[in-house]
């Protein structure tokens, strides 16, 4: 079975900037015996830059979506 990508949200300040699909897998965890996937800010954070440079420097929110954002 094909696993789905994560859809982040990127805003700036209260604006929204960008929807990013995000494929890695996350650190496997076990919470209240069922096993969930842990994600790293950070490497959310390198994600958003690698494919967004310009939002560098500018305070960033990465929230998790299980909307898509109409467009591409």
């Amino acid at each position: 079975m094909k696993r789905k990508p994560i859809l982040l949200d990127v805003m700036q300040g209260n604006k929204f900037i960008c929807q990013l699909k995000y494929t890695k897998r996350g650190l496997p965890v076990i919470v209240d015996g069922k096993i969930r996937e842990v994600y790293d800010m950070e490497d959310l954070e390198q994600f958003v830059y690698e494919n967004r440079p310009s939002l560098r420097g500018g305070g960033i929110k990465i929230a998790f979506s299980n909307n898509r954002v109409l467009g591409k």
